[in-house]
């Protein structure tokens, strides 16, 4: 099997992507509080990377399916984590089905180009829930910044792995995912600074 030089990209991406989503679950094991976490976006990400593993072995990206054979494992994780957090999975479990038949159906009817397009957007239908979950929280502490810091890196180096090799669902993916990263960061930074300063300023109001 042939090295390509595009192939570090999706090294040092698939070496992050193994540890990005362990903050998030240890986050939730540890404090029990999935506030402004989205339990749909775990479980699209369970589906969306198997199919991805499948896409990739079916294309020979031999160096990129790795990655998303593990995630499929973590995400599986974040579920769990999230159960115990005394969360119902059961709309969320729901979506993954249906999402799962969805990428089957567009697999046997198009091949692998029409499924791999599928799962560029699966993207938007994965990170959109945990934008909005972050967003309608008045103060997303469930959240792990440092899991979305890291999704924020590893989508911008899939995105330059998809460049080099003229991938558009592989480009689609990285774009739409730093994009997400970076809008649920700015959420959270925003909303645990803005309550942090409430929350001095009643103290301040309270001493004098």
């Amino acid at each position: 099997m042939q090295i390509e030089p595009s192939d570090i990209f999706v090294v040092v991406a698939t070496a992050i992507a193994w540890w990005s989503l362990i903050p998030q679950i240890r986050k939730l094991v540890r404090t029990r509080d999935a506030t402004g976490v989205s339990s749909t976006w775990p479980a699209i990400g369970l589906v969306s990377n198997a199919g991805w593993t499948a896409y990739l072995f079916a294309q020979r990206l031999w160096a990129a399916a790795p990655s998303t054979a593990v995630m499929t494992v973590f995400y599986g994780l974040v579920l769990w984590a999230l159960a115990r957090s005394a969360r119902p999975l059961g709309r969320s479990l729901a979506a993954g089905g249906a999402w799962a038949a969805t990428l089957t159906v567009t697999g046997f009817v198009g091949g692998w180009g029409a499924l791999g397009l599928m799962l560029a957007s699966a993207y938007l239908f994965q990170f959109g829930p945990a934008v909005v979950a972050a967003f309608r929280s008045r103060r997303p502490s469930g959240v792990s910044p440092l899991t979305w810091a890291i999704i924020g890196v590893e989508s911008m180096l899939w995105g330059t792995y998809g460049l080099f090799n003229n991938d558009v669902p592989i480009m689609i993916y990285g774009g739409v995912g730093a994009s997400g990263a970076t809008l649920i960061l700015g959420r959270y930074r925003s909303a645990i600074a803005g309550s942090s300063t409430l929350a001095r300023g009643s103290v301040t109001t309270k001493r004098v």
